[in-house]
């Protein structure tokens, strides 16, 4: 498998096992962070984290440059970011579909890298 394959893998099984951890005690109010705005999030972290060749582990998230300046240019905090990934992983359809959403942006994104 590509490296790249080996990622989207990755990145799906993070959000598989995020949503089947939150599935049991849906939270119907409002997220912290729209749907849209989390998939535009998501799919700029997961391309810098590609760019980087590294993995997002929580204890450098908040340190690394390049993350937080991902989060100041959608205008979010780590916090609220923090926020947003619980609530949406105890809101699995909504997890689903915007990981649907950032998995098939991302590879798109890598098809047209590729030409």
């Amino acid at each position: 498998m590509t490296k790249m394959k080996n990622k989207t893998l990755v990145l799906l099984l993070a959000a598989v096992v995020a949503v089947a951890l939150g599935a049991c005690h849906p939270d119907h109010g409002k997220p912290p962070i729209g749907k849209k705005e989390m998939t535009s999030l998501l799919i700029d972290l997961h391309t810098v984290q590609t760019l980087m060749k590294v993995t997002i582990d929580q204890k450098d998230f908040k340190r690394n440059p390049y993350y937080r300046q991902v989060l100041d240019e959608h205008n979010v905090s780590p916090e609220d970011f923090d926020s947003a990934v619980s609530w949406y992983s105890r809101n699995a359809d909504d997890y689903k579909r915007i990981y649907k959403v950032v998995v098939d942006s991302l590879e798109r994104r890598r098809d047209r890298v590729k030409k």
